[in-house]
């Protein structure tokens, strides 16, 4: 068996860089689940254009090759929005789905894994050891996305990053098929005005002790 930490939230909470902090510090191993709908968006845009229809999305999640993404390409504005948009269709879901359970199965034999994305806790690993649901404000969760658009040289205002992260945050809270929620055995973290070296450390201990009584079943 494999211990599994789940780790939900919306855009611009950190969930990434404590899933990343976390599989580093206990050598665990790390899905970002985030960049099958990025690495989607990417390709659905380039062969069909902004404009392209649910089918076209669909035909791109049936033959999509998580080894083809290029991560330098997926991290910026327009991503970020058709991303979520592509995560709302309800066939998409069905068939990422099972990419992300077979990162699972692949990674058994592996003492851990750290899993991040939206419906992880509820949905992919309903029964993983740890869950966690990361949370920050609105504001807080903007000046981290404008700080990360800055140092990338992305043309962007503060207050379009405000309303990509409202409209993104309806999108995954009001879609039909696995909707951003928190599970109810979760752990609620809110990262507001904490560093992330702060919030390490309360992840840290609350992995410390679940995988301890995981050692001892």
């Amino acid at each position: 068996m494999t211990f599994i930490v789940a780790i939900d939230g919306a855009a611009g909470t950190g969930k990434g860089t404590i899933a990343k902090g976390i599989s580093k510090e206990f050598n665990f191993s790390y899905f970002d689940t985030g960049i099958i709908y990025r690495g989607l968006a990417l390709k659905t845009i380039s062969k069909y254009g902004k404009d392209f229809i649910k089918k076209d999305a669909i035909s791109e999640a049936n033959i999509f090759d998580i080894n083809s993404v290029n991560e330098s390409e997926i991290r910026n504005p327009l991503i970020d929005k058709y991303s979520s948009i592509i995560a709302s269709i309800p066939e998409v879901r069905n068939i990422v789905v099972n990419i992300q359970r077979n990162f699972g199965e692949k990674s058994k034999g592996h003492e851990g894994i750290v899993v991040d994305g939206r419906d992880i806790g509820t949905v992919i690993f309903p029964n993983a050891n740890l869950k966690l649901f990361i949370s920050a404000s609105l504001e807080e969760r903007a000046k981290r996305r404008f700080s990360d658009f800055l140092d990338k040289n992305e043309k962007i205002s503060y207050n379009e990053v405000i309303k990509q992260l409202q409209k993104r945050d309806q999108r995954d809270k009001e879609r039909s098929v696995a909707p951003l929620v928190a599970a109810k055995d979760a752990h609620l973290i809110d990262t507001t005005g904490i560093n992330i070296e702060e919030t390490l450390k309360i992840v840290s201990s609350l992995v410390i002790k679940e995988f301890n009584d995981y050692c001892n079943i």
